[in-house]
């Protein structure tokens, strides 16, 4: 049974590497195209999750030079410890915001020509919610917490967009007018 689970944790967190590892590789190829971009909020448990990936690397060691463990345990504890030390601290290396190719959301990045609806929550923090055309015809839902302090930026960017026709979607949801002189529009 301790087997499968180890399998499982390896497979798992092999995915989750390459996951993160190939969304950091997209942002990097558009980070050096930002319009407006703010780091992402750390959330409570990022030290607990780095702590746990240096206490697996210890466990990982000690796994190989003096437990004399199985392969498959020193694996995905290996995995564990590269993920939880390299890998997760990456995640909040990726600027949030808006870029000339498109948004990078909590989700990852969304270019202007695939969004088709556009909406603001404005409850204790401001969210903008967009609709994405998916890769297989279906779409997807991505949301970009902005920041209080960047909000008149963020809808003056959007704005803009729609005016360069780089952006299409329903005006009304935004209440902005692509036809509209861009002071108008925020």
């Amino acid at each position: 049974m301790l087997a499968i689970v180890l399998l499982v944790l390896s497979v798992l967190f092999s995915v989750w590497t390459v996951m993160t590892l190939a969304r950091y590789i997209q942002y990097k190829k558009t980070s050096g195209r930002s319009i407006l971009s703010w780091p992402p909020r750390r959330p409570w448990y990022y030290n607990l999750c780095v702590g746990i990936g240096f206490f697996m690397l210890f466990l990982t060691g000690l796994s190989t030079f003096v437990l004399d463990r199985p392969p498959l345990v020193i694996i995905a504890q290996g995995l564990m410890a590269i993920f939880y030390t390299i890998v997760f601290p990456l995640i909040f290396r990726i600027r949030r915001g808006f870029f000339e190719a498109g948004i990078s959301t909590e989700r990852g990045f969304v270019v202007f020509s695939k969004i088709i609806w556009l909406g603001w929550k404005e409850a204790p923090e401001i969210v903008l919610a967009l609709r994405a055309q998916g890769r297989f015809g279906g779409q997807r839902y991505s949301f970009l917490r902005v920041p209080g302090d960047y909000f008149g930026q963020a809808r003056r960017i959007l704005a803009d967009s729609i005016k360069e026709h780089s952006l299409t979607l329903e005006t009304s949801v935004l209440g902005l007018n692509p036809d509209a002189p861009t002071q108008e529009q925020v």
